[in-house]
């Protein structure tokens, strides 16, 4: 009997790199996640030592990241992370606080007490968390950010104007835990400021524990994802 070889070709995709950019195009309505756009590349030539013209490839220098403070003024760099992430621990808060006063006037209906003590605990970190990016505001000679991304904010209150029970508001906290941790994740290799840096890291993985709760209080698995990514990153 004549042996066979079946042959597996096995192709391993790179993984696209992503780029953070505050600068982008404001969400739509209804939109949620909006995903940070590609490393843009720019082909060039360069001449051998023979004469010979040969292709190289030249990455563009990401773009430098920028936001607009409610007061109209124009961040930029380590500054403009800064407040995008105040911004968004602004939203956090806020609707972790929603979620205690809607269990509170029996509109969820019954609240195990678990999960209560953990709205009420996530909402006290996320406060610490906007604390830390304003003392580094503040610290820099700016303005305190108090108000979270109107785009954003439009939509998570009209989908939490339709929550009804215990689910419904986990779901949308794991929502809006996943933008956070993505937008921290994708806000590392931008920032240049090693405390910064370290700020970003130290919340980011507080943000992911908190997904891993919320999965496990809806009946999923706590750790679905072997590599965090930045698809669900905020852009501003």
């Amino acid at each position: 009997m004549a042996d066979t070889t079946t042959e597996t070709e096995t192709t391993t995709a790179a993984p696209n790199r992503r780029r953070f950019l505050l600068g982008g195009g404001v969400l739509a309505a209804g939109a949620l996640l909006a995903a940070c756009g590609d490393d843009d590349t720019a082909g060039g030539t360069t001449t051998t030592a023979g004469g010979a013209a040969g292709s190289t490839s030249t990455t563009a220098p990401a773009e430098e990241p920028t936001t607009t403070t409610a007061g109209g003024t124009e961040l930029t760099g380590d500054l403009a992370v800064a407040a995008l992430a105040a911004s968004l621990e602004v939203l956090a808060v806020s609707t972790y606080g929603a979620a205690l006063d809607a269990a509170g006037s029996g509109a969820l209906g019954e609240v195990p007490p678990a999960v209560a003590e953990f709205v009420t605990v996530a909402m006290a970190q996320h406060q610490e968390h906007l604390d830390a990016w304003n003392e580094v505001l503040t610290g820099a000679g700016e303005e305190e950010v108090t108000e979270p991304p109107a785009d954003l904010a439009e939509t998570v209150n009209g989908m939490f104007a339709e929550v009804t029970d215990v689910a419904g508001a986990a779901n949308l906290a794991l929502t809006l835990e996943g933008i956070a941790s993505a937008t921290y994740l994708g806000a590392l290799p931008v920032l240049e400021d090693p405390a910064a840096i370290e700020l970003a890291g130290s919340i980011l993985c507080i943000d992911r524990q908190h997904e891993a709760v919320l999965l496990f209080a809806l009946g999923q698995y706590p750790v679905p994802d072997v590599f965090a990514n930045t698809e669900a990153a905020y852009s501003g």
